[in-house]
């Protein structure tokens, strides 16, 4: 009688563990699987997220490989279901997708300096809601189409523009707490975490700023808003939920 489906399941088993060696820099051989995803969930979103899960497919294991018979004989043999949910799980946590794969690219943006003129000419070309303001440099926050209606709203009475103004003469411009800064090698787990952190908080997020290393004083290359998550795959496991 074949294991074909015990020998993949203690094979990706053993992809996963290996994987939370490296999350948790633990390169100890002998370092149990409880140890290595203890401490990778401490530094890692994508592990904080599916630890109950990495948890059960910890105890199935025991149960199958710890209380094997003999050599080569599983008590029991695990579903072609769950042999698959578990591959899945060990595909993506040793490549999680990254924030740039949901991300707008390319980023629009302007100087604190720029002229209105150059804003509203781009805004008619590209319909964008969100456009990152930087200052020296620097990010400073962010520009929404909600913004801009809720000035000319307020100011329809004595409106005059220049075109030529600068955007920081008029508009104000949403300070960067409201803004989130991540570096290019985030994945879309880092970007969930940090729309949950802002929800649970009770606190407003107009988006996520990708850049190389994650400072502010770069360039944008990508921009997350919470409609992004929508391009998300989410990844259910219901069978190891269960096991």
């Amino acid at each position: 009688m074949g294991y074909e489906l015990s020998e993949r399941f203690e094979a990706a088993f053993n992809q996963i563990h290996d994987k939370l060696c490296d999350y948790a820099n633990e390169h100890n051989n002998h370092a149990s699987f409880t140890e290595v995803l203890t401490k990778a969930r401490v530094q890692h979103h994508v592990i904080d997220q599916y630890y109950d899960l990495l948890k059960q497919c910890s105890k199935l294991r025991n149960a199958m490989v710890h209380r094997k018979i003999k050599e080569d004989f599983y008590i029991a043999e695990p579903h072609e279901d769950v042999v698959k949910e578990l591959e899945q799980l060990a595909d993506l946590l040793a490549e999680p997708p990254t924030a740039l794969s949901i991300a707008s690219r390319p980023v629009e943006y302007f100087d604190f300096s720029s002229p209105i003129k150059k804003l509203m000419a781009k805004m008619q070309e590209k319909e964008y809601s969100q456009y990152p303001i930087y200052q020296e440099d620097k990010l400073i926050g962010m520009l929404t189409d909600g913004d801009i209606a809720n000035w000319f709203a307020a100011n329809i009475d004595q409106l005059k523009i220049e075109l030529y103004q600068p955007i920081g003469e008029i508009f104000q411009i949403e300070k960067k707490e409201h803004t989130k800064i991540v570096a290019k090698s985030a994945t879309v787990m880092d970007i969930e975490a940090i729309f949950r952190e802002y929800l649970e908080k009770n606190k407003k997020i107009e988006a996520i700023i990708i850049t190389e290393t994650g400072t502010a004083a770069e360039p944008p290359i990508g921009i997350i808003s919470s409609w992004d998550l929508i391009r998300l795959k989410t990844y259910y496991f219901p069978l190891l939920k269960h096991t």
